[in-house]
C-alpha cells in the first residue's frame, strides 16, 4: 500500500511537501492526518486525498474546517501510526511472524485482470507489435535470473501510445500491487511475484525510511 505523507507545512499551514512510502504500519505513536473523499468522474469509486500529518487531532480538525468544509468536502481525521518492523512486532507477540519463503509464480491471467480495470485489453501473444489494436500481451515464462515471470508487452499502431501504455502498466503494477516486482526491459516488462519473506523485508525497509519523518514531526 502506498501512503502519501505530507511532512512540510508553509506559514499558512498548507501542506507543501510529501514523502511516499510502501509499508506495513503499526501503532507505537500517532500523529493525525485528514483523509478527504471525493467520487470519481463516474460517481463510482471514491478517491482519497490525504492532508497532514498534524501534531494533534484539534489541529487537523481546525485545518479541515478552514480548507475543506467551506467546499462541502467530506473528510475524516485519523491517527497516523509510526510504522514498525517485523522484529519490533515480534517482540510484542506471543506467536512471532514467520513469513513464508515460498515464491508463488505470477499469473498472466491475474495481471491481465488487474489491467482490464484500467481499460487495457489483453491480446494474443502472437499479435504483431504494430497491430491496429491497442493492448498488451501477457505470457508466463522462465527467466534465467528472475525465475518464473510474466512477460508483458504493450502493442498498438502508434509508437507514442505504446510507450505510454508501457509506462502506465509499469506504474499501475508498482503502485497498486506491492507483491509484484517489475523489471523494465524497455521493449517489455518482466513481472515476478515476491514471497511473503521478501514482501515483509521490503516493508521493513520502507518503514525504517519513513519512520524518522513521522517521529521528527511529532516532536516538533
Amino acid at each position: 500500500m502506498y501512503l502519501h505523507l505530507t511532512t512540510l507545512l508553509d506559514l499558512d499551514q498548507e501542506p507543501i511537501g510529501t514523502v511516499s512510502a510502501q509499508f506495513v504500519g503499526g501503532a507505537f505513536s500517532n500523529t493525525f492526518m485528514i483523509v478527504a473523499t471525493t467520487p470519481n468522474e463516474t460517481g463510482g469509486t471514491v478517491a482519497l486525498h490525504p492532508y497532514g500529518p498534524f501534531a494533534t487531532s484539534d489541529d487537523a480538525h481546525a485545518w479541515a474546517a478552514a480548507h475543506l468544509a467551506p467546499y462541502d468536502t467530506a473528510y475524516t481525521v485519523a491517527p497516523l501510526a509510526t510504522p514498525y518492523t517485523d522484529a519490533e512486532a515480534n517482540s510484542r507477540l506471543r506467536k512471532p511472524i514467520r513469513p513464508s519463503t515460498t515464491t508463488r509464480p505470477a499469473r498472466a491471467t491475474t495481471i491481465a485482470r488487474h489491467l482490464k480495470t484500467h481499460d487495457l485489453t489483453r491480446l494474443r501473444h502472437t499479435a504483431s507489435t504494430h497491430t491496429s489494436r491497442r493492448g498488451f500481451t501477457a505470457r508466463e515464462t522462465e527467466h534465467p535470473e528472475l525465475g518464473p515471470v510474466v512477460h508483458l508487452a504493450a502493442l498498438g499502431p502508434d509508437p507514442y501510445q505504446r510507450d505510454r501504455d508501457h509506462n502506465f502498466i509499469k506504474a499501475v503494477l508498482r503502485r497498486d500491487h506491492p507483491r509484484y516486482e517489475v523489471a523494465d526491459q524497455h521493449t517489455h516488462l518482466l513481472v515476478r511475484q515476491l514471497s511473503d519473506a521478501e514482501l515483509h523485508a521490503r516493508a521493513d525497509q520502507a518503514a525504517a525510511r519513513v519512520a524518522p519523518h513521522i517521529a521528527a514531526f511529532a516532536t516538533n
